[in-house]
Order: C-alpha cells, then structure tokens, then sequence
C-alpha cells in the first residue's frame, strides 16, 4: 500500500518538473523579437499615432541619444515637433544583443534628461516621462513617451 502512493507522489514530482520546465520554455520563446522593422513600426504606429511628434533622422538620434544610427540594423525615431512637447517613440533593431544595454541606458538618459527639463513647469509633460515605457525584447529596444504609450507598447509586443 505504501508503494503505491509513494510512486504516485514520485509521478507528481516529477509531472510538475515537467510542468515548469515547459512553463520557462514559452516563457523564453516569448521574449523573442525577430520580426521586420516594417511590421514593428506600422502596428506601433496604428496604435499610437504620431500626433504631437515628427519623425526625425540619424543626426537628431546621434544628438539626442549620442549614439551611431549605423551601428544597429534599424532606428526609428518620432521626436516632439513642439518644443513644449514630450511625446517621443524610439524603436531601435540591434545587430547583436550585446548593444541591448546601451541603447537603453543612452534612452534612459534621455527620459532623466527631459524630465529634469521640464520639471518645476510643465507638469502635464513630466508626467508624461514619469509615466514613459522603455523595455527590450529580442533585438529591439522600445520606448514611448505620450498619452497613449501603453498602447503603442502593447502593439510593440503583439507584432514581435
């Protein structure tokens, strides 16, 4: 009699090894980001629009985030087209992982910086960079500054 339940409870066990192991699997796969820029950008941009921002070029990414536009696969950048504006979108494909943690850290710097310039007088703006989301995923790196930031992310997510 005690046999059997101690099979059973060794069956559990290792049942719920299983479970876990396959449970990190998606969990891994879900974290993938291989998809073209293209498809990135035009469902970030559905969601999210561009009012408030204009799209900017590989100099004003090297001004405002000091970083190369040529050292990554591709950069997609939409700025403030006001200068009392705080919206921004910053999608950046990198050619190998490893160059991840400094275009996070160089749009961190950005979120720090502009929220130490409007603080004290715009108010609507430094909630805006408060509430602002930066995360990567694969070979992306995404941040959204704006009203509708979480829907841009949330688009980000679905097209990866």
């Amino acid at each position: 009699m005690k046999k059997g339940r101690i099979d059973i409870i060794n069956i559990l066990k290792y049942g719920m090894v299983l479970v876990i192991f396959i449970y990190v699997v998606f969990l891994v796969i879900g974290q993938g980001g291989d998809a073209p820029m293209e498809q990135v950008q035009e469902n970030v941009l559905k969601a999210a629009g561009t009012k408030g921002m204009k799209k900017a070029g590989t100099q004003e990414f090297k001004r405002y985030y000091g970083l190369n536009s040529n050292d990554y696969e591709d950069v997609v950048l939409y700025l403030p087209s006001d200068v009392m504006g705080a919206e921004e979108l910053l999608l950046v494909r990198v050619k190998n992982e490893s160059q991840t943690e400094s275009v996070r850290s160089a749009a961190q710097e950005r979120l720090d910086t502009q929220t130490e310039s409007f603080e004290g007088y715009g108010a609507e703006q430094t909630k805006l960079l408060k509430a602002a989301l930066l995360e990567n995923r694969g070979s992306y790196v995404f941040m959204s500054v704006g009203k509708d930031a979480d829907k841009a992310y949330t688009a980000f997510k679905k097209s990866l």
